[in-house]
């Protein structure tokens, strides 16, 4: 199916402050691999890395106003300097899994864990909690719950879960709305027409929802855009420009690599890919990306 103009109006409304890009540089994480990574986007080389430990997986990177690094580690969230000191570690209960840290809008800090109940917090710079919503998930298994959590306009959660559907959920743990869709939603990423992308997993796609209405606007499928393959479909992150990221997870399909298909992909407002990261011994698997002003 040829890919219309996809998102020739879009951008990104503000999810996390520090991903307004109009950069050459971009920070990339994802579930097993062995780093967090600064990549020069014109060379494709890396500029800054960041060790994690065997076991962790980082589903959820961020760049914060003072250029400290926030990322997510299942076991916790962390923030960091550039030269790799410590300013704050929070850490999810035994048995949870912490699965997203994100900046909002108002310079604090998003993050929650998969378990039984779910949290998500509210933290300011400091690490202090502002804010804490439990919530159940209905789903037992805290690593098949959700992975990357997002806040609408309206204050509320958006919670993507691999149980197929979105809830929005209100920060007293109300469920207000839960849309269907297909696959296993990792993230849900606002557009400015109102609607929402929300990347569909191992479904091999991504769609624009109207989430009031639970239509499917637009549908991309798994070689719809030229030149790439997509396989676990994860972040999606709308540009200024009408393009869009799309991390190309390719952690479920052994045969992936030797397809020599892109691991990050960047497509313009007509659905043309115009760059991407295609080195698997370079870069492992991506899940997450922060561009950097």
């Amino acid at each position: 199916m040829k890919i219309y103009t996809f998102i020739l109006s879009a951008c990104l409304l503000l999810v996390c402050s520090a991903c307004h890009e109009a950069s050459h540089h971009l920070l990339l994480g994802g579930s097993g691999w062995d780093k967090i990574a600064i990549v020069n986007k014109n060379t494709k080389e890396i500029e800054w890395e960041h060790p994690l430990e065997k076991g962790w997986e980082c589903n959820s990177v961020a760049v914060t106003p003072d250029r400290n690094i926030l990322f997510s580690y299942s076991k916790g969230a962390k923030l960091i300097t550039r030269d790799h000191e410590e300013v704050w570690n929070i850490s999810a209960p035994e048995g949870c899994e912490m699965q997203t840290a994100r900046v909002l809008s108002n310079g604090n800090y998003l993050l929650a864990w998969c378990g039984n109940p779910a949290t998500i917090m509210e933290v300011n710079a400091k690490g202090e909690i502002l804010s804490k919503t439990d919530f159940d998930t209905r789903i037992e298994q805290p690593h098949a719950q959700f992975r990357q959590v997002n806040k609408n306009k309206r204050g509320n959660y958006l919670v993507p879960l691999f149980a197929t559907e979105i809830r929005e959920i209100s920060p007293s743990g109300q469920l207000l709305k839960s849309v269907k869709v297909d696959g296993n939603p990792f993230s849900v990423a606002a557009l400015d027409n109102g609607n929402y992308l929300v990347a569909c997993g191992d479904a091999h796609c991504f769609i624009e929802l109207n989430f009031e209405t639970g239509d499917i606007v637009r549908k991309v499928n798994a070689n719809d855009i030229e030149g790439a393959q997509l396989f676990f479909v994860a972040q999606l992150l709308p540009k200024r420009d009408g393009g869009l990221y799309i991390c190309n997870w390719q952690g479920h399909d052994g045969e992936a690599a030797k397809g020599h298909y892109p691991q990050l992909i960047e497509i313009n407002g007509a659905g043309k890919m115009v760059w991407d990261l295609n080195d698997n011994a370079t870069f492992g698997m991506i899940s997450s990306i922060c561009p950097i002003d």
